[in-house]
């Protein structure tokens, strides 16, 4: 025999449930499993010391390598 369609709603709506909730633990175990990374990490990590550049120049060179980079940007976009 067929089942009604009283059944069938209760019947989809278990499932339903069952599965949302099955979602739901398993965000929730995602966000606990990253949260608890995010400590580790910061736990073993040394804090960063401070900004150094990247090239080794000396304050000046740095300043003409922008300018330089500076009219490059500019003769490229105005040829």
């Amino acid at each position: 025999m067929e089942p009604s369609l009283p059944e069938l709603l209760l019947s989809g709506a278990k499932l339903m449930l069952i599965g949302m909730g099955i979602v739901y633990l398993f965000l929730a175990l995602l966000v606990w499993i990253i949260g608890m990374t995010h400590k580790l990490l910061n736990r073993y990590t040394p804090e960063p010391g401070p900004a150094r550049s990247s090239l080794g120049l000396g304050e000046a060179e740095e300043d003409e390598v922008v300018a330089v980079i500076g009219a490059a940007l500019h003769r490229y976009r105005h040829p």
